[in-house]
């Protein structure tokens, strides 16, 4: 008998005990209180944004429109993205001091923006025409360590 059948033989009988088919069981909300876990869940994020991996940028625009007096005029940001990495997010249920719930979201621990931004900002009437006239850009480069949650309780 080879290594492999002998170790299934051996499992076998303890995986199709009758706690291995038990299936979940209900809890009413008095226990579903009383259950506990360990810190959460945490992720890590790579969003790329309109940056394809050679580097190019393309035609893209975030536009905003607004109408004042009857005269609809639009704010755009041309060529919006970049790359943002985000490590420590995370997201627990905690019990405060007063016995409440909330639900606690930590600030990511460490984030890096490369070439993260637009290339212009304009106001103008036509929000496909092309940008004459620039307010500005945005360009974030670099690393940005933060610690602290976000405590959210429902009512």
């Amino acid at each position: 008998m080879s290594p492999r059948l002998r170790l299934l033989a051996f499992l076998l009988p303890a995986m199709l005990c009758g706690a291995a088919w038990a299936g979940p069981q209900r809890l009413d909300d008095d226990e579903l209180a009383q259950v506990r876990g360990a810190d959460g869940v945490s992720f890590a994020v790579r969003l790329q944004l309109n940056r394809p991996d050679d580097g190019s940028i393309g035609d893209s625009r975030l536009t905003i429109g607004q109408t004042v007096d009857g005269r609809t005029t639009y704010t755009v940001l041309k060529n919006v993205g970049g790359l943002i990495q985000m490590v420590g997010l995370n997201i627990s249920a905690q019990t405060a001091g007063d016995g409440t719930n909330y639900l606690a979201l930590t600030l990511p621990a460490w984030t890096k923006f490369t070439d993260t931004g637009f290339e212009s900002l304009s106001v103008q009437a036509d929000p496909r025409g092309p940008v004459t006239d620039s307010l500005g850009r945005i360009t974030l480069n670099g690393e940005l360590q933060m610690q602290g949650q976000l405590r959210l309780w429902s009512h």
